[in-house]
């Protein structure tokens, strides 16, 4: 599209983040710049098996979008499984659903800003979901979920829920580790500088 056109949808948007990665390129950045390509040959024929369109990559983290919602919860999964045995390449993956404005490169709107928020929510290994992502695989039995925490999330007005994938064995978060992370949670309308990473699926 013209690179001055706005495109709006509704998307499950899902970000992303490799734990421990500004401390690995801080002591050894060609080990950083290899586990990026890791990434890279590992993940990318995953997002394309479930249809994904990788828009950017930011940092440690990807830019993707899906069709389906529940595709972007079984490419998240899938995601997890394919990385498990690969040293260093620890994921956290979040997921909201809402509306997104695709503009040239740029993904931008208050629920990308959501599921930015949700992210670090993860266990290492795992993937939370939102209320609203949770309430659009409810029925699907292939996807089992258990609520974590209900937070004032950092320059988020809407009420959240965040809920663990707990299929295929995935973990669930430490919950001392979650509740450090609300206490640190500055008040509505503190804007904090987010790490983007995130997969975006069409509903």
């Amino acid at each position: 599209m013209p690179s001055n056109q706005i495109e709006r949808k509704l998307a499950a948007i899902m970000f992303t983040d490799i734990v421990g990665f500004t401390s690995i390129a801080s002591t050894n950045e060609q080990y950083a710049i290899d586990l990026l390509q890791k990434q890279r040959i590992t993940l990318f024929p995953v997002i394309e098996k479930y249809n994904g369109i990788v828009h950017k990559e930011l940092g440690d983290g990807l830019l993707v979008s899906f069709n389906l919602t529940s595709e972007s919860v079984k490419c998240a999964i899938a995601m997890q499984k394919s990385i498990k045995d690969i040293k260093d390449l620890n994921l956290r993956i979040g997921i909201h659903e809402g509306e997104i404005a695709i503009g040239g490169n740029d993904v931008l709107g208050d629920d990308v800003n959501v599921a930015s928020r949700i992210e670090p929510f993860s266990a290492v290994g795992g993937v939370s979901i939102s209320g609203r992502v949770q309430q659009n695989i409810s029925s699907n039995p292939d996807f089992k979920t258990q609520f974590i925490v209900k937070p004032n999330l950092k320059g988020v007005s809407q009420e959240i829920s965040i809920f663990a994938i707990i299929s295929e064995n995935l973990p669930l978060p430490d919950m001392s580790t979650i509740n450090a992370k609300i206490n640190k949670t500055p008040p509505i309308g503190v804007i904090a500088p987010s790490h983007f990473i995130c997969v975006i699926a069409s509903i």
